[in-house]
């Protein structure tokens, strides 16, 4: 059993384990039943949550941001003129 002795620690254990799909309520049980206060665990977790966000955040604007801009341009198409105006136009 690993011990773990800071918060910045008990952050990257959470988000490491997260990021490898375990479930939160698993690691809650796990680390309550090593011995860790409930206050430590919740305060961890939910910096570690904060900071995923913050990351997928992150990385949306980022893609966003990379994608080719769309410019739509409208513009009315030239008259013509009618086929009588063509035929009997005045000189």
């Amino acid at each position: 059993m690993r011990e773990i002795e800071s918060k910045k620690e008990m952050v990257r254990f959470f988000e490491r384990n997260l990021a490898n799909g375990h479930n939160a309520e698993e690691l809650y049980s796990v680390l309550l039943n090593q011995g860790y206060s409930k206050n430590t665990i919740n305060l961890g977790y939910n910096e570690a949550l904060a900071n995923i966000s913050k990351r997928k955040q992150a990385q949306k604007e980022k893609e966003l941001a990379e994608q080719p801009k769309i410019e739509i341009v409208t513009s009315s198409p030239e008259k013509k003129q009618s086929f009588f105006k063509r035929i009997f136009k005045r000189s």
